[in-house]
């Protein structure tokens, strides 16, 4: 479809150009930059007449599967975890998900059966734990259901979470990655930005840690603008140099 039909609708980003054409208008969810028009929000591009407008898809984080997540455990029963994974439903963590029973059957020793491995692992987290999960099901009815078992995935015991406007997420990792490289070649931190909205910073130090996550809110509040990457590697170098960090 071109920009002279009566209505497109394509998905867009903070900062994404919508149209060069000085005849069309800024509308809902668009600013003019020059001769640009821009999308401020996450959304759907639509043209009506002579208006650009972005609706924007906002509201809390719609699971799908594959989808690596960080999460809360907020309730614990004898057979489940329930964790806030910043979703309309909480995300169900069953012990099976929560460890490799294959692996741990062919450990030495005598061979325990899957329900005495699964109540062991009952004890692994704890209420209030924050974790890194899979989505690994996803559907209408059921909450969605999540794993710890894979690399990198379970408990977090180091590092600040953040939480960040899910439509920003794109914007803060950049095109290719690349947003995500300079915050982490800049400040050496360790960084795990989560589909649903959440963000894990370990930094070497503390201040280290600080300087990452203020340039991170800076990514979120100017996510709408262009030329933004140049400007956020200009923050970090001034601070690094106001502040004496290498």
């Amino acid at each position: 479809m071109t920009e002279n039909n009566h209505e497109i609708r394509e998905i867009v980003i903070p900062g994404e150009i919508l149209t060069e054409d000085k005849s069309f208008i800024p509308g809902r969810g668009a600013i003019r930059q020059g001769d640009r028009i821009i999308s401020i929000y996450i959304g759907l591009k639509e043209v009506r007449g002579k208006y650009i407008n972005v609706v924007p898809l906002r509201g809390k984080y719609r699971p799908e599967i594959g989808d690596k997540v960080i999460g809360k455990i907020v309730d614990i029963t004898s057979v489940k975890w329930r964790v806030d994974i910043n979703a309309k439903d909480t995300g169900i963590l069953k012990p099976r998900d929560a460890i490799d029973v294959y692996d741990k059957r062919s450990q030495r020793g005598r061979k325990k059966s899957s329900r005495e491995l699964e109540a062991e692992a009952m004890k692994m987290y704890e209420l209030g734990d924050m974790l890194i999960a899979n989505v690994v099901s996803v559907d209408r009815v059921s909450d969605p259901v999540l794993t710890t078992v894979g690399e990198s995935l379970g408990k977090i015991d180091e590092g600040t979470i953040i939480g960040i406007d899910v439509p920003k997420i794109p914007r803060i990792i950049g095109k290719k990655g690349s947003m995500i490289k300079l915050l982490k070649d800049l400040t050496t931190c360790r960084l795990f930005i989560a589909k649903n909205g959440l963000v894990w910073v370990k930094g070497a130090t503390s201040e280290y840690e600080k300087l990452c996550i203020e340039a991170i809110r800076k990514i979120e509040r100017e996510a709408h603008t262009t030329g933004l990457t140049d400007r956020i590697n200009y923050y970090i170098q001034e601070k690094k140099k106001e502040r004496g960090l290498k």
